[in-house]
């Protein structure tokens, strides 16, 4: 597995197109359907470069959800642990897939820390997610102003999860 991880309008999506003419391209939402147990679509060629994007959007669409789905007695914190496990799920099974995948990230971290507690956890989700992608990532590339810059996995992993 592949990642590419940077802000908004960094050049994410032109280094991958540039990197990997011949994939497709698929949206996080569409592939999370696939995940086993999450009422999987159609089955996808393991040998095709996949090029997985919007995982924020993803997951806005599935914090909405859970607010329309209120759950009595259970907390956010419970939800946040049944998405880590799916997201967590979904990578393990690409990251030994015989094909490429190729996850493109929105680096959220930066910047003014909203006031809106909603907002807060999204950013949090979506650091998350991050980590635990390039956690089983083969190559991590992070892109800031169209320039791409490889981290090292020793170090990308090394550090752990900080909450």
């Amino acid at each position: 597995m592949h990642v590419f991880i940077g802000g908004t309008a960094s050049g994410k999506r032109q280094r991958v197109a540039e990197r990997y003419p011949e994939a497709r391209w698929r949206d996080a939402d569409e592939m999370m359907r696939r995940v086993p147990g999450a009422g999987a679509g159609p089955a996808i060629d393991d040998g095709d470069t996949l090029v997985i994007s919007g995982w924020l959007a993803w997951l806005e669409a599935e914090l909405e959800n859970e607010l329309e789905n209120q759950r009595e007695n259970e907390s956010a914190s419970a939800d946040d642990d049944r998405l880590g496990r799916r997201w967590r799920e979904a990578f393990t099974g690409w990251a030994s897939s015989p094909g490429r995948r190729v996850l493109v990230l929105d680096e959220v971290g930066r910047g003014i820390v909203p006031v809106d507690p909603a907002q807060r956890r999204l950013r949090d989700l979506m650091g998350w997610l991050s980590q635990d992608a390039v956690r089983l990532a083969s190559q991590v590339h992070y892109v800031r102003h169209g320039l791409t810059m490889r981290l090292d996995g020793k170090e990308a992993t090394a550090a752990g999860r900080a909450d």
